[in-house]
Order: structure tokens, then C-alpha cells, then sequence
């Protein structure tokens, strides 16, 4: 599958999965050893402008990634464009990651990708820092302690 890329960074969507009691749903994935939001790298014919992505088109990653990852048996709120933020990867490529606010509606979430997660769990948004996080989500934390539900 060919995925997007911009300047050379690599373009990363996803979906921050807010609870009623401000938690946010993150996957903990194993090789890198923290925790993340549910989503993933653009594909190609997602796209319709590789040049310059839509958040339309962003959105459809997000969401594709969220059903992959956490079970197509939940349904989300719409996805309600939230920042991105460009970070090195732990292999050190470069990507930007944009990031979609939801919640889930209905249906119960469920670890897809066993062999990339481990464990999902809800985390206080006022206490992330605590926790082993990704390097796209340390850079989000100030904002992500504004969110206002």
C-alpha cells in the first residue's frame, strides 16, 4: 500500500477517543513501549489531492485506522478536527500527526491488532505525563488539558 507523504515526513491520522469523565482511549503498543491514539498512516487513494490532503480526507484515514484497530462493531461521534503536530518517530523518520476529537456512541472497543497492541486503556486527560506516551501526544499535552467537553 503507498501512503502519503509530504516534504519527506510521513502524514499520520487519528482519532482522540474522549470519554464522558476525560479520559482519553490510547492503545499501548508494544515495540515502542507507550501509549497512543488509534490511527495511522494516510494511504495514497485516500487522497484526493496527495499534494495537499484534505481534512476531509484525514478524517477518513482517522477513522479507517480507529475500525481497524479498536473493531467495527463501534460507532464514533463525528470526528471534529482537532491540530497536528510534526514529531520523529522511534525509528527517527519524520511524520505529522493530525488529530480528530470523537467519542464513542455505541458498541464497545476491542483489541484488533494483537500483535501490535497489547492493551487499550482510558487515561485522565489531566495526568497523560504520568504515563508512558508517544512523542506526537507529549507535544499536544497543554492542549489536550484545555479540551472542554
Amino acid at each position: 500500500m503507498a501512503h502519503i507523504k509530504l516534504d519527506g515526513k510521513i502524514i499520520l491520522a487519528g482519532c482522540l477517543v474522549i470519554s464522558d469523565k476525560r479520559e482519553l482511549l490510547l492503545l499501548f503498543r508494544k515495540d515502542h513501549g507507550h501509549y497512543e491514539t488509534p490511527g495511522g498512516k494516510m494511504d495514497l487513494q485516500e487522497c484526493s489531492n496527495p499534494e495537499s490532503p484534505s481534512i476531509s480526507d484525514l478524517a477518513k484515514t482517522a477513522k479507517r485506522e480507529l475500525h481497524e484497530e479498536l473493531g467495527d462493531d463501534i460507532q464514533v461521534s463525528d470526528l471534529e478536527y482537532f491540530g497536528c503536530v510534526e514529531f520523529k518517530i522511534p525509528d527517527g523518520r519524520l511524520a505529522i500527526a493530525h488529530k480528530f476529537l470523537t467519542k464513542i456512541i455505541s458498541g464497545r472497543p476491542k483489541i484488533n491488532e494483537p500483535e501490535i497492541f497489547t492493551k487499550f486503556d482510558y487515561l485522565p486527560l489531566d495526568r497523560l505525563e504520568v504515563h508512558p506516551i508517544s512523542p506526537d501526544l507529549k507535544l499536544l499535552l497543554n492542549k489536550l488539558k484545555d479540551i472542554k467537553l
